[in-house]
């Protein structure tokens, strides 16, 4: 769901007065004081979000001690969780009339649009199989956009996100743009931590060295970029299980150097 006009729902605990806009008929020399938080404020993020918190609260949901954007909720039994990006409201549950109760709960809030089921979402494709058992989360396109945004697009893709035994030495001075390549970094950061946890590792290395990088490092970032390259259409997939499930541990994130 999407909240319209989000900011214009937070309640402004502090005085605020601004200059009339150009063809309104305030006198000259008056100004306007503010009943509501505006778009362009410094407040206007935090007072949306305490609404967010104060309404969800009276709905009965608790926010998340590990991420305070996610809302969660204990409707008779059926878990259901909020998570919320801004204006943009994530609605997840095992049963479609807890979800639909709650849109309807949202809706007696705020002035709510209905987006349906989730499609896109913070640049991540969704993809729910027709049973409903199984999610897809895939960022090919964001994968495609990076490559593209730092020339790597038409680059020859490798098997692995580093060199087997890679050795990076400390440098004391940049051999580099330091600029550019924490944009490459910080590219690569966030498809790491939403859908492609296999570059963890070798992301993890590189970014030791954002302050100080050099040639080498360098090469070693544009491998990953590489590695991406050949596998932009790799997807995170959550499904249920039937019977016990079977736990498979991963231990040596260097597998490829043992």
């Amino acid at each position: 769901m999407d909240a319209k006009a989000a900011f214009l729902n937070g309640d402004l605990s502090e005085e605020i007065y601004m200059k009339a806009p150009p063809g309104s008929d305030t006198h000259d020399g008056f100004v306007w004081r503010l009943n509501h938080a505006l778009y362009g404020l410094k407040q206007a993020s935090q007072e949306w979000y305490k609404k967010v918190c104060i309404e969800l609260e009276s709905l009965g949901f608790t926010w998340s001690m590990s991420n305070h954007g996610v809302f969660i909720k204990n409707d008779n039994g059926t878990l259901v969780i909020v998570a919320v990006y801004v204006d943009d409201f994530l609605i997840c549950s095992s049963k479609l009339n807890t979800i639909q109760h709650t849109k309807s709960e949202l809706s007696s809030c705020f002035d709510m649009k209905d987006l349906g089921d989730a499609k896109w979402i913070l640049q991540m494709e969704v993809t729910q199989s027709d049973d409903q058992k199984k999610v897809t989360l895939s960022q090919s396109q964001y994968i495609e956009d990076i490559l593209e945004r730092h020339s790597m697009a038409n680059c020859h893709p490798v098997k692995t996100p580093m060199e087997s035994r890679l050795s990076l030495p400390v440098l004391t001075e940049s051999e580099v743009d330091v600029i550019i390549y924490q944009q490459l970094i910080g590219s690569l950061m966030y498809a790491m931590v939403c859908t492609r946890p296999d570059i963890s590792y070798a992301v993890g290395v590189v970014a030791h060295h954002v302050t100080v990088p050099g040639h080498i490092y360098m090469k070693a970032v544009k491998c990953i970029y590489r590695y991406l390259c050949g596998t932009s259409d790799y997807k995170l997939i959550y499904h249920t299980t039937k019977g016990p499930n079977k736990p498979v541990i991963y231990s040596d994130s260097d597998w490829a150097g043992d």
